[in-house]
């Protein structure tokens, strides 16, 4: 019996409670670190001064507001790959699959592209006064930057759930939030880069989540191919 169809059998044939519980502690798990390693950023800023810490609340208006719409996508498209699986479609689970993936990534570089052209009104828009504006727009552009990879990592962490793997995508998130907390005190005191030293540590920790998730169903783990001739022929937005 290959993977895929052990995948299947465990995911059809385990009983509910214990499914849930395999799955939800995971994706709980993940949540909270996402919470930890945001509220990582604000305590090393916090030590750069008032100013700099308020603007670490605003632009995670603009992290709230990508991790929405990127969820929105991500577990629409879960739920549908989970039923085309549940059904042994897999051709049309690659097609929705590609698609997620597609929209999230076209959506983060419409963001990085408009939003750094009109960043200035922006930051106004999420709350900058004249004193927080300059640190707001020094972390948001940053932020701005990696966008694609934080829309495109949260699509896959849905795709790997729907799959029910939650365990690797916990993992993906896990090692990001490690990275960003390694790197904050580095990149802020002993590069003496400031606030735009938390936002390149938090880029980074986020491009690195996206590449470890894209290893994982690209490469090691997922059964199925994204990129096949059919699913590009047939994409389609979620």
């Amino acid at each position: 019996m290959d993977s895929k169809d052990i995948q299947f059998e465990k995911m059809t044939e385990t009983p509910i409670p214990k499914l849930v519980t395999s799955l939800a502690i995971p994706t709980i798990t993940s949540m909270l670190i996402t919470s930890i390693y945001n509220m990582a950023d604000t305590y090393f800023v916090s030590q750069i001064g008032t100013s700099a810490s308020a603007a670490t609340g605003i632009v995670f208006s603009l992290m709230a507001i990508i991790q929405a719409i990127a969820f929105a996508i991500g577990i629409g498209s879960g739920s549908t790959i989970s039923r085309k699986l549940g059904e042994q479609n897999k051709e049309e689970a690659d097609i929705l699959a590609s698609s997620g993936f597609m929209t999230s990534l076209i959506f983060g570089f419409i963001l990085f592209i408009f939003g750094n052209i009109f960043i200035e009104p922006l930051m106004i828009l999420l709350g900058s006064t004249k004193t927080i504006l300059p640190y707001s727009i020094n972390y948001a552009k940053y932020i701005l930057f990696a966008a694609p990879f934080m829309a495109a990592s949260f699509i896959l962490n849905n795709i790997l759930r729907a799959e029910g793997k939650a365990k690797l995508a916990m993992v993906g998130i896990g090692l990001g939030g490690i990275i960003n907390i390694i790197l904050d005190p580095i990149f802020i005191f002993y590069f003496n880069m400031g606030i735009s030293g938390a936002a390149i540590a938090t880029a980074t920790s986020q491009i690195h989540k996206f590449s470890h998730i894209t290893v994982i169903l690209f490469k090691r783990k997922n059964y199925r191919k994204f990129f096949n001739n059919k699913s590009i022929k047939e994409f389609k937005y979620i």
